[in-house]
């Protein structure tokens, strides 16, 4: 399927998504500097000037400055501008005559929250006294819902970071530091022409006997006896994976701990409640508390972050997140599951002195519950 198919597809989504009178206003400008996370679903188009884009059940209008005009997708009707662009917009939001208009904002999301200070107030002045609303609930539910054709990206990047990681379990030995096995991801990238997940300095994360952080890799050497985590993801045409896996290299002559065994287990126990929790009408903090009480009944700490969140054009890509009630949280974790939608399931228990046993993989939500997109680490791999 080719860009423009995709996007149309999208806009498409969206229009079946709003509801009589609603119209979704999107006002964005020197994207390439300042992206806009809604309009990025729907266009591809890269603008200078401000622009806006009136999408409602059976029309999608984009008011642009004239030199942007050409990069829109043929699924737009467009309305160049030269001098100023408030006439313009006015007619064609009186022509609509909107019941209510969805803006891109939201207090506890970024990737809903594309709308900067200075348009709303731009929008506020050009158009007074319509009833702006949020746009976080409809704009959730088309960012998180997946279509065929997204789906499809989605799945050919875990396929992509599976066989990476596959590639490094095969080479990484003892004397091996922490950025060498980054660095040897980072070649793989760049020599099939693809980029990481999250940021080249943070992806992949790997960490030997340490407990991870969002900093990335260190200098720290591989010595046997040390446990090897890996939290790596692939950006392939638009779409991410993200997916953590562990490793283990034994000292000479010695097993896997008993202790790391039975982590693993309660590790992999945990992703399995949370597995059969992920269905179609689940509340994220609902998913989140099965895969939980596992940890904390097996007598490990309680993890301090959430079980899963969405995966898509991001890899947290907004709407519902499995995860718990905390404040930090805001409304995220009481949004609820819906078929199409695609997740990572992510936990751990740390083991002082071995290292971090966390795993993380990638699903779909189908009619009947969860379907994996990765093959599932079933048991802790022992290299060596």
């Amino acid at each position: 399927m080719s860009e423009a198919q995709l996007y149309a597809e999208k806009l498409a989504q969206a229009q079946a998504l709003l509801g009589p009178g609603d119209l979704w206003l999107i006002a964005a400008r020197e994207t390439l500097e300042r992206p806009e996370p809604g309009l990025a679903l729907v266009s591809g188009a890269d603008l200078t000037w401000d622009a806006f884009f009136l999408v409602t059940r059976d029309a999608a209008t984009a008011i642009v400055g004239r030199f942007d005009a050409p990069g829109l997708e043929p699924t737009w009707r467009v309305l160049p501008y030269d001098e100023d662009y408030a006439e313009l917009l006015r007619a064609e939001v009186a022509a609509l005559d909107p019941g209510r208009v969805l803006l891109d904002y939201a207090s506890d999301n970024p990737l809903l929250d594309g709308l900067s200070h200075g348009m709303y107030l731009e929008l506020r002045s050009v158009l007074p006294g319509l009833p702006f609303e949020s746009a976080a609930g409809f704009l959730g539910r088309l960012r998180s819902v997946k279509t065929p054709a997204e789906q499809r990206r989605i799945k050919a990047a875990v396929d992509r970071a599976e066989a990476h990681l596959h590639e490094l379990s095969q080479l990484i030995r003892p004397g091996w530091s922490e950025v060498q096995a980054a660095e040897h991801l980072h070649r793989r990238l760049r020599a099939e022409g693809l980029e990481p997940a999250w940021g080249w300095k943070g992806c992949p994360n790997v960490s030997f006997a340490r407990m991870p952080s969002h900093a990335g890799a260190t200098g720290a050497v591989l010595e046997p006896g040390m446990l090897i985590h890996t939290d790596y993801g692939v950006r392939l045409e638009g779409y991410c994976s993200d997916l953590q896996r562990v490793y283990y290299w034994p000292e000479p002559g010695r097993g896997v701990p008993g202790e790391l065994e039975a982590a693993f287990g309660v590790v992999r126990a945990a992703m399995d409640a949370a597995g059969e929790a992920l269905r179609p009408g689940a509340k994220g903090y609902e998913v989140d508390a099965a895969a939980r009480r596992v940890v904390t009944a097996a007598g490990y700490p309680e993890y301090k972050y959430a079980t899963g969140h969405s995966l898509g054009r991001a890899t947290h890509d907004g709407g519902t997140l499995l995860g718990p009630r905390w404040p930090r949280y805001g409304r995220a974790p009481e949004g609820v599951v819906q078929e199409g939608e695609v997740y990572t399931l992510e936990l751990g228990v740390m083991l002082e002195g071995v290292g971090y046993v966390g795993l993380e993989e990638d699903v779909v939500v189908r009619a009947h519950g969860a379907e994996w997109l990765c093959g599932r680490q079933e048991q802790l791999y022992v290299l060596g």
